[in-house]
């Protein structure tokens, strides 16, 4: 089928359209085979099948994705579609609240587990872990620690970066996380973030963090490595080398976190934002 008769009868069925990549990850697949028949039916009059393409356009949504992967899911497009066919709303449901983090996040997480969608979730560890992902970079003299979060605010999914620096004297490589120094970009702040991470700026500067307004972050682009360092008024610098595969980790979890805040657009469709605004920027850099 023509994506302009898919668009037709999704819009006749007061669903939103799909696009042409999202379309190819049905491309020879069951599910893409049942979703052309109930375009078909549901354009020749059976309003039954309308339930079966919401369920597989919203599966096909970057939010849902996004939410699974995060998860740790591994189902095809294919299996996902066939559990959101037979659950409907109580599967879209399950991953609103988790993605929301509402008080039903952990019920929902079990449900999705029981129906084989993502791995059972571990019990919290003593230490209190956030439940959230995150990675650390270490350095010589010091660390990073790269987590998803929100803002308070505006609930805008973004990045917190923290660093802590190396603690002398302790045999092996430990570092002081209790006293960490804690930065949350803003949205803003992200996007810029990525575009040096993918060599579109030479370097960025964020200044006033923090409740007393007395943290910087500084990230520059060295040519065979990216240079972090975090400040913050009265303590040590932590300045730390990301070597460009220790990079990619980071550049994949800023692109989520995007795509997540604008769910109509694509990897290509923030790349683009990214690089027309690193190109003003280099033309007029006192902006």
């Amino acid at each position: 089928m023509k994506l302009s008769e898919i668009t037709s009868i999704l819009a006749e069925a007061s669903l939103p359209t799909v696009s042409r990549d999202q379309l190819l990850e049905l491309a020879g697949t069951q599910a893409g085979k049942q979703f052309q028949a109930a375009l078909l039916a549901f354009a020749g009059g059976d309003r039954h099948r309308r339930d079966e393409l919401e369920a597989t356009v919203r599966v096909l949504d970057p939010a849902v994705r996004c939410t699974l992967l995060r998860l740790g899911s591994t189902s095809t497009v294919d299996q996902v579609v066939v559990v959101a066919c037979r659950e409907q709303r109580r599967f879209f449901d399950a991953l609103d609240a988790i993605a929301q983090r509402t008080p039903r996040a952990g019920a929902a997480r079990h449900y999705l587990a029981e129906l084989g969608m993502v791995p059972v979730a571990p019990q919290p560890d003593a230490t209190g872990g956030a439940p959230y992902y995150s990675f650390k970079i270490v350095g010589s003299g010091a660390a990073l620690c790269i987590a998803e979060a929100q803002t308070r605010s505006t609930r805008q999914y973004t990045v917190n970066i923290e660093g802590a620096i190396a603690l002398a004297g302790a045999g092996t490589k430990a570092f002081d996380w209790p006293n960490k120094i804690v930065m949350q970009l803003t949205v803003q702040e992200a996007y810029q973030t990525l575009a040096v991470f993918e060599n579109k700026l030479r370097s960025v500067k964020f200044d006033g963090h923090g409740p007393k307004h007395d943290k910087s972050l500084q990230i520059e682009f060295q040519d065979s490595h990216y240079f972090v360092r975090l400040i913050q008024r009265g303590r040590p610098a932590v300045a730390v080398p990301v070597r460009p595969v220790d990079a990619i980790p980071l550049i994949s979890l800023l692109y989520k976190q995007l795509l997540r805040n604008e769910p109509h657009l694509r990897i290509e469709d923030i790349r683009a934002m990214v690089d027309r605004m690193a190109g003003m920027v280099q033309h007029h850099p006192q902006q």
